[in-house]
């Protein structure tokens, strides 16, 4: 199913703002029991509603450290169930994704895009690799323009299909349709010749 978001507003409904994790899952594509989901930087404020709200049934989380470890997390819910998810642990900038091709319904890379100095289109790459046709990428920064966003979004083969501008962050989200185009680009990399 290919989420509509030409009806969503990130901003808010009404004349409010949503709190923050609302926005998020207002956008991200609803999963089912077999489909797989990827919170990038994942603190565990969100995770679990992946699961219980949105409907995946394979949360998994990743965060920047030392490749190869991979810790177990658990977080009780109100219900006084818990939920439980592993989060791996390698460097963004330059591991490789313990993750096969293709192998995501969602990925959500929230507040991530700022914190990289060496090479953020890695992240992207690696993104671009790990997530299935056709399927979405939730991303949110504070630093990026929405123009800037947009821009990357296409030049990493994917069709934007929500981009908005809210307070200080961006938005976004896109679905995968075609290849990388350009492993460097400009506005990212200026030093880069």
């Amino acid at each position: 199913m290919v989420r509509d978001h030409s009806q969503i507003t990130v901003c808010g409904y009404t004349d409010t703002l949503l709190p923050p994790h609302d926005q998020l899952l207002a956008i991200i594509p609803p999963g089912g029991l077999g489909d797989y989901i990827l919170e990038m930087n994942a603190g565990m404020e969100i995770t679990p509603y992946l699961h219980t709200r949105s409907g995946y049934g394979h949360v998994r989380g990743c965060v920047s450290g030392e490749a190869g470890v991979i810790e177990t997390r658990s977080v009780d819910l109100p219900d006084g169930e818990t939920f439980t998810c592993q989060i791996d642990r390698f460097d963004l900038e330059r591991d490789f994704y313990p993750y096969p091709n293709a192998h995501f319904k969602a990925i959500m890379c929230c507040e991530l895009l700022e914190t990289l100095k060496h090479d953020p289109m890695h992240m992207m790459d690696e993104t671009h690799r790990i997530l299935r046709p056709a399927c979405h990428l939730i991303l949110t920064t504070r630093r990026y323009t929405a123009e800037q966003i947009g821009s990357l979004l296409e030049n990493c083969g994917l069709e934007v299909t929500l981009l908005e501008s809210c307070g200080d962050r961006v938005y976004a989200a896109a679905r995968k349709v075609g290849p990388v185009r350009e492993r460097y680009p400009r506005w990212l990399y200026p030093d880069r010749r």
